[in-house]
């Protein structure tokens, strides 16, 4: 995909900058001051804001420097660009929302309710009748999701979706740089995409979403209503006794072997009922319930074939144009998943789903796959264990044009993958990473060389990041929540709770010791008439980045970094840590804990702002407690303003009295 040079360059975008920034003079400080006193952290950026004569209510973006609204523009970005420092807010707010296990259903309507769409219209009956055992619950949404799916590309031709399925996942897959190639093969190939790209776009806009969102809730509501009634399949078919239940391993022809209880043929698909010992899948089939054991799916010799919708065709939980329902339920066992694209609880103008109870387990998926939502909805849910996940591109809670969603509820957890993945939101999409516990790892980029800036780092474009194809269409939303543990946060080029064009990007972590370290374009970046935040509540943290991080605003963007607590470190080279370039407003809390800045250019930097289009850009540091170092401009205890828009405070907060007289 060359969506990042799509636009750059591009004088499309008309006007100056920051509505709020009228001409204001602020004289430069010749040496820091005393800082002021305040009570609250939100009095203290009021305090800041007042040092640069302005108040939050001048804080805002006009949002129509494109040259019209396109029709993908989320009312959630428009009201916090209207709105900047609301962000932190809403950010905090979705996360709090999903902190503690949910249904499947429930994610799927709250992240259709952010794509401004309702999940369940009044004609949508609820799950099979009450008594009815797992297939009887599972079976009649089937039905219902089809007819749903049906009416979402009611609007296209036959040409048109033949369009979607053979283009849509190429456009959004990155091609290894080929040092080899030539110039001019590169500018053709970057046509070609451009143009289709904008058919898929024309395309797109004729798609009906809610019908989409809402074959996802039915589905989603028919798998959580299962799960309690799944375990009665167990005691009905016990253990496994004499070793394989099939006669003969028939082989990876076979879409399952070792020990199977049934395979049964019905109008919405084959079922496979695998037994509580050890069963192997070489294929997908439309419903999956395994009662235990370490199972083994493994796609890979199937994963290139023509899925032609023949019963257990399509991949392991994985639902396709021509198949648009696959769910797997896996009870128990410390299981393994080795897939190709579209898998393991992966919709492509389908929904998608797999739920694994228990067990240390292993994903390994192509892209696509592990909770994505690709024109569908993707969701993977993992109840327990240490389980590692491994992926390429639009994996581990991606959604384009849809919804994708990864819900891991605890355990210590690897998540590996190349780019746009690890809660990225595309065009129309919302991606969701909800890890509620453990110690886990998170690493994004490492395959696909930034070009444009430089040859020796690679795009990442994940862990919490919202994307817009620029300039013509409008990001989502992504959002990755991480519930508790000591983590440790890798990406390269763009991620870690930042946006991009016309986008909302968050990470919230809510304790631990967590580590942070990127390159640029990070940490609570916003980028292009944008908005994002990375919030850190709890834990002695480390952030490491190189530039344009670290709470910074570029370009009619807010980019927010807040941590509430703990002794951190944070090391930077240049734009950032609170700072506001060309428009954009760059805020930078740290609320307590004896802190140190490291940073090497300290002209641009804790608290910087400048004109760009005779319009300021803000930048606003905040150290709210703790004996504090800096390498820099800032001093502990102090106050201090150096450019035209930035301030920055170190202050102690003073201590408020309770009912009972003492300090808190």
């Amino acid at each position: 995909m060359r969506t990042l040079t799509r636009g750059r360059g591009d004088e499309r975008m008309r006007g100056s900058a920051l509505a709020a920034a009228i001409a204001i003079v602020l004289a430069v400080v010749a040496a820091p001051s005393i800082a002021p006193a305040a009570d609250t952290v939100a009095e203290a950026l009021d305090d800041a804001l007042t040092a640069i004569a302005l108040t939050r209510d001048d804080l805002h973006f006009r949002t129509d420097y494109a040259d019209m609204p396109d029709s993908f523009r989320l009312t959630v970005a428009d009201s916090l660009l209207a709105r900047p420092l609301d962000t932190e807010q809403y950010v905090r707010g979705f996360a709090d929302d999903v902190a503690s296990p949910l249904g499947i259903t429930e994610l799927v309507v709250a992240a259709a309710k952010e794509l401004d769409l309702i999940a369940w219209p009044e004609e949508c009956p609820g799950v099979g009748p009450e008594g009815a055992d797992a297939l009887g619950v599972l079976l009649p949404a089937f039905a219902r999701a089809r007819e749903e799916m049906s009416h979402a590309f009611a609007g296209l031709t036959a040409e048109e979706r033949a369009f979607l399925v053979e283009h849509a996942p190429v456009l959004l897959e990155e091609e290894e740089f080929d040092p080899e190639k030539p110039i001019d093969i590169r500018e053709q190939e970057a046509d070609e995409a451009e143009e289709l790209g904008d058919r898929l776009l024309v395309i797109a806009g004729g798609i009906d979403y809610e019908r989409i969102a809402s074959a996802g809730a039915i589905v989603a509501e028919a798998v959580d209503a299962s799960l309690a009634v799944a375990s009665d399949l167990r005691e009905q078919h016990g253990p496994a006794t004499g070793g394989d239940r099939y006669s003969e391993r028939l082989g990876p022809e076979s879409i399952a072997w070792g020990d199977v209880i049934e395979v049964r043929r019905t109008d919405q698909g084959t079922v496979v009922i695998g037994g509580t010992g050890t069963t192997y899948y070489g294929r997908g089939a439309a419903l999956i319930i395994d009662l235990g054991g370490n199972d083994v799916y493994d796609c890979r010799e199937n994963a290139d074939e023509p899925m032609d919708g023949d019963d257990g065709m399509h991949p392991v939980g994985g639902a396709l144009h021509s198949d648009p329902v696959a769910v797997v339920i896996d009870l128990e066992g410390d299981d393994v998943y080795l897939g190709g694209h579209h898998s393991f609880g992966a919709g492509f103008m389908g929904v998608g789903i797999l739920v694994d109870l228990a067990g240390d387990d292993r994903y390994v998926a192509g892209s696509f796959s592990l909770g994505s939502g690709l024109f569908g909805v993707g969701v993977l849910r993992d109840a327990g264990g240490h389980d590692t996940y491994e992926g390429d591109t639009c994996v581990q809670g991606a959604g384009a044009f849809g919804i994708g969603v990864l819900l891991d509820e605890e355990g210590n957890d690897s998540y590996r993958a190349a780019v746009f993945s690890q809660a990225f939101g595309f065009v129309m999409g919302f991606g969701l990473l909800d890890d509620l516990s453990g110690n886990d790892s998170y690493y994004a980029g490492g395959k696909y060389t930034d070009e444009i800036r430089y040859f020796d780092h690679y795009i990442s474009l994940s862990q919490g990041f919202g994307f817009g194809w620029r300039p013509d269409a409008s990001g989502g939303v992504g959002m990755l929540v991480d519930g508790a543990g000591n983590d440790v946060y890798v990406s390269d080029i763009f991620g870690q709770g930042s946006s991009y064009w016309f986008a909302v990007g968050g990470l919230v972590d809510f304790a631990g010791n967590d580590q942070y370290i990127s390159y640029q374009y990070a940490q609570g970046a916003g980028t292009h008439i944008t908005v994002a935040a990375l919030v850190d509540y709890e834990g002695d943290d480390n952030y490491v980045a190189k530039g344009v991080s670290q709470g910074c605003g570029h370009d009619l963007a807010i980019g927010i970094l807040h941590d509430l607590s703990g002794d951190d470190n944070y090391t930077c080279h240049d734009l950032s840590q609170a700072a506001g370039n060309a428009n954009g407003i760059g805020l930078f809390i740290d609320d307590a804990g004896d802190d140190a800045y490291g940073l090497r250019n300290p002209n641009n930097t804790h608290g910087y702002g400048n004109l760009r289009r005779d319009y300021g850009s803000v930048g606003v540091f905040l150290d709210c407690g703790g004996v504090d170092s800096y390498t820099g401009r800032g001093e502990d205890n102090m106050w201090w303003s150096y450019s035209d828009h930035g301030v920055g405070v170190d202050m102690e907060l003073q201590p408020v009295e309770t009912e009972g007289g003492a300090a808190e």
